[in-house]
C-alpha cells in the first residue's frame, strides 16, 4: 500500500484563522498531492462520547496505517477536541502525526495563560512539530516542549496574481489592513501625522471619527487576491502593528499573515524590530524595522523616491516566494523528509 500524506482543513470559521488553514491545504492538495481531512468548527460540548467518536471516524475515513497526518492547530474547537482527534489517530499502526502550529491560544489571551502547560503536553504527542519561528521553538522548549523533530515556518504565503507591469506608486502613505471598527486600534483613531497618510481597510461611512484626519479608505475586501491588488495600487508601505502589549509580545514569536499579504502586494513593510523576521527584512531591504510609530512616520517623511523604488524592487523580487506558495511547500516537504529520511 502506498503511503499517503493528509492535511486537516478548518471550515466554519471566518477571518485569518480559517484563511490560513485553507490556503495551506490548497497548496498541499494542488502542488504536493496531499489529501484533505475536513474539520468543522462546532460546539464540541454538544457531543456525547459516541457522537464525537462517530464524527472523528468520518473525518479520518481515508487514513490508513503508515500514513502521515499534518494536523493544523488550533481547530478552535477547544483543546479537548484537538486531543481527542490526535488520540483517534493513534489507533493506526505506523502512522506519523505532524502538528502544524498556527497559533498558541494561551500566548494570545492572558485569561487562558494557565493552560499553556496543557498545550505543551499535547504538542509533545507529535512525531514532528511545525512552528512559526525559532523564537517560538525556543520559548516552548524552555517550558517543556520535547518533540525532537521541528520545522520552522518563518513566513506565511499569499498566493496572488498581481499586475507586474506596474509597481506600487511612491506615496508617503502607510497602509494598515485590518478591521479597526470591530477591533479598535487607538493608534488609528489617534493618527495625527500631517506628512504621512494612513490608509485603512473599510469605507469612510464606518469611520465617522476619522473626519478631518489624514486618513484614506481602501474599502473592505474579503478576497485575498483583491486585497493584494488594492494594496499594490495604494502604494507606500504596509504596516504590521498592534496597540495591545499582549499581542505585541506575541508578535515576537509568531508568523503574521498580514506580513505575507503586504509583501505579495509588493509593498515595503513597516514592522516592529522585535518580530522574528526583522533581520530578514533589514538584510533583504524589504522595508523598515522600528521601535515606535513616530520613528516610522519620520523615516517615511524623509524617504526619497529613489530609495523607495529600490526597496519596492527588492520586495517584488522576494515576493515571488510568497506568491508562489514556496514557504508552505517547503515546510510541508521538509516535514515529510524529516520524518522519513533524517
Amino acid at each position: 500500500m502506498v503511503m499517503k500524506v493528509h492535511i486537516t482543513n478548518l471550515y466554519g470559521i471566518s477571518g485569518t484563522a480559517g484563511k490560513a488553514q485553507q490556503m495551506a491545504t490548497d497548496i498541499a492538495r494542488k502542488d504536493l498531492n496531499y489529501h484533505e481531512l475536513g474539520i468543522y468548527r462546532y460546539p464540541m460540548h454538544s457531543d456525547t462520547p459516541d457522537m464525537l467518536r462517530t464524527r472523528l471516524d468520518g473525518i479520518i475515513a481515508s487514513v490508513s496505517p503508515g500514513d502521515i497526518v499534518i494536523f493544523q492547530l488550533p481547530t478552535w474547537n477547544g483543546l479537548a477536541f484537538d486531543e481527542a482527534f490526535a488520540a483517534h489517530l493513534s489507533g493506526y499502526r505506523g502512522l506519523k502525526k505532524v502538528f502544524f502550529i498556527h497559533d498558541v491560544p494561551p500566548l494570545m489571551d492572558q485569561r487562558v495563560w494557565k493552560e499553556l502547560d496543557q498545550y505543551i503536553a499535547f504538542y509533545n504527542k507529535a512525531d514532528l512539530i511545525i512552528l512559526p519561528s525559532q523564537s517560538m521553538a525556543d520559548f516552548l522548549r524552555a517550558r517543556g516542549l520535547s518533540v525532537k523533530k521541528t520545522v520552522i515556518q518563518r513566513m506565511w504565503d499569499e498566493p496572488a496574481d498581481v499586475d507586474a507591469a506596474s509597481g506600487p506608486p511612491f506615496r508617503r502613505r502607510i497602509n494598515f489592513a485590518a478591521d479597526v471598527v470591530r477591533i479598535p486600534r487607538p493608534f488609528v483613531q489617534n493618527w495625527s501625522s500631517e506628512t504621512v497618510e494612513l490608509a485603512v481597510t473599510g469605507s469612510q461611512e464606518a469611520y465617522q471619527w476619522a473626519k478631518g484626519r489624514n486618513l484614506h479608505f481602501l474599502g473592505w475586501h474579503h478576497n485575498g487576491n483583491l486585497l493584494t491588488n488594492v494594496l499594490r495600487r495604494s502604494g507606500g508601505f504596509g504596516l504590521l502593528w498592534h496597540d495591545d502589549p499582549v499581542w505585541m509580545n506575541y508578535m515576537k514569536c509568531n508568523a503574521c499573515c498580514k506580513l505575507g499579504t503586504y509583501l505579495a502586494a509588493g509593498l515595503p513593510v513597516i514592522v516592529p524590530d522585535s518580530i522574528p523576521e526583522a533581520d530578514t527584512i533589514r538584510r533583504k531591504n524589504l522595508g523598515l524595522t522600528v521601535r515606535t510609530l513616530d520613528e516610522a512616520v519620520d523615516l517615511v517623511t524623509h524617504m526619497t523616491e529613489e530609495q523607495y523604488r529600490r526597496m519596492a524592487q527588492d520586495v517584488d523580487s522576494f515576493a515571488g516566494l510568497i506568491r508562489g506558495g514556496y514557504f508552505t511547500k517547503k515546510l510541508l516537504t521538509d516535514a515529510v523528509f524529516q520524518l522519513l529520511y533524517d
